[in-house]
């Protein structure tokens, strides 16, 4: 068995996976990694912070705890139905998850709908938690555009940049790992199918603040969406559901992204498109299949180096928006899952190995986060039947001929009879907490005892 050093290369756009919104459950990450086989670079999450307001729970959603004979629209709550941010409550839903997360080797993406009249105190306890979780993209008050949200009800334009602005500028203070991402809606122009300044809002006097002072910028865009959802039954068929085509919403990103340029003096950001999909209560569960193989297949075959990264919206849905339907409890699997899978199963990353063996005794396995993966390769172990983790983390083995990522965990063990050579990773979280850079002494003693 030879030994090598070897660090993860990703030049693809990021795949992230929005996982639990406000239709949908929180799905375990040990379930959706081995059901694709593979990591996500990243998690998306929906969650919403109205800790003044009377009626905002720490535990529910609002739908949960509303009177809803008196609501006829998604967004006709006080506030926006995702889940709370609760992390500073005993037991946290959301920790849990932050930690999930990092424990399947992804970064974190926060989407967070917060109250505008926030006191800098507050938002600073915020970025205090959320910087030690490694990477976090955090998209303040999403689809700042629009109409339909709290902040873009009860405020203008311009204090909704304001709110943004102040946020990033606090975070800068208080932390180097966390990037805002500055959100704008591009389901406006569906029908028309122009992409008109009048709905873009970025004067002087409205969000232009924003979208120059943010680290990264980002666009929602459905190709068809059921908006009505789960109230369909108060609206005529006609004025509850849009339809788009494939070219159109390429066309439409690609114009929204250009006139984020001009209004930003020709200063380009790195885009993310963190809400796509198709609604399959429009278009049909085969079809939604079709139209999300075509994006991504199209995404691996062009050259988008401004494309940061795109998030499939959502993994598991009430809806019509997901890879599959129900709840955590029960569910179906859609067309759209194999599609999707077999489509990113082509978004493999390049492990670059040292060219000499491995000498020293000692090894320090890393992983920051996806820029900064630092782990093992071994060759020539087609002698070898099992690997048993001994180590003192989860760690996950990957052949790189298939991309087939497999999590074992602490004393479990794997049969790796079938490798010629396999990849050793720890990801940057076990049971005892955040951990992005392990020491194994006497590395070749270990692995000779953990592979026989």
């Amino acid at each position: 068995m030879e030994i090598y050093r070897t660090t993860l290369k990703n030049k693809n756009p990021l795949l992230i996976l929005s996982n639990g919104s406000e239709r949908g459950d929180y799905i375990p990450l040990d379930y959706i990694t081995k059901s694709f086989g593979r990591i996500h670079d990243g998690i998306q999450l929906m969650k919403t912070y109205y800790p003044n307001d009377k009626k905002w729970s720490t535990s529910n959603k609002i739908s949960d705890i509303t009177n809803k004979t008196n609501v006829n629209y998604a967004w006709d709550y006080e506030y926006e139905d995702y889940h709370p941010l609760d992390i500073f409550t005993d037991n946290s839903a959301t920790l849990k998850q932050f930690y999930d997360i990092k424990e399947h080797g992804a970064d974190i993406h926060l989407t967070l709908t917060m109250d505008l009249g926030l006191k800098d105190r507050d938002i600073v306890d915020i970025i205090k938690v959320l910087s030690q979780f490694g990477k976090i993209y955090f998209r303040i008050n999403h689809e700042s555009n629009g109409r339909w949200f709290r902040y873009n009800k009860l405020n203008s334009y311009k204090e909704v940049s304001d709110f943004f602005v102040r946020c990033h500028k606090l975070i800068k203070q208080h932390s180097t790992n966390i990037f805002t991402v500055f959100n704008i809606t591009g389901d406006f122009f569906v029908n028309d199918k122009l992409v008109i300044d009048q709905f873009l809002h970025f004067s002087k006097s409205e969000l232009h603040e924003a979208l120059e002072i943010s680290d990264y910028w980002s666009i929602d865009k459905y190709i068809s969406l059921n908006y009505a959802w789960p109230f369909e039954e108060t609206y005529t068929k006609e004025d509850r559901q849009f339809k788009g085509s494939i070219d159109d919403w390429w066309r439409i990103i690609e114009e929204t992204y250009l006139k984020m340029i001009w209004h930003n003096n020709l200063k380009a950001k790195p885009l993310f498109i963190n809400e796509f999909n198709s609604d399959s209560d429009v278009d049909g569960y085969e079809n939604q299949g079709i139209i999300i193989a075509n994006i991504y297949d199209r995404l691996k075959k062009g050259e988008f180096e401004w494309l940061k990264g795109i998030t499939m919206y959502q993994f598991r849905d009430y809806g019509g928006l997901g890879l599959e339907k129900g709840t955590i409890d029960e569910f179906t699997r859609l067309p759209a899952f194999d599609s999707y899978k077999k489509s990113i199963s082509n978004f493999n990353y390049d492990f670059i190995a040292d060219n000499k063996k491995l000498d020293n005794p000692d090894f320090y396995f890393r992983w920051d986060d996806l820029d900064n993966i630092v782990g093992l390769e071994l060759t020539n172990i087609s002698s070898k039947q099992i690997f048993k983790n001994k180590f003192d983390y989860p760690i996950f083995i990957v052949d790189k001929e298939l991309n087939n990522w497999q999590k074992v965990g602490i004393w479990e063990d794997i049969d790796i009879s079938k490798l010629e050579s396999l990849i050793l990773l720890i990801p940057p979280y076990d049971s005892c907490g955040l951990n992005s850079n392990v020491l194994v002494r006497c590395i070749r003693e270990k692995l000779e005892e953990v592979i026989r």
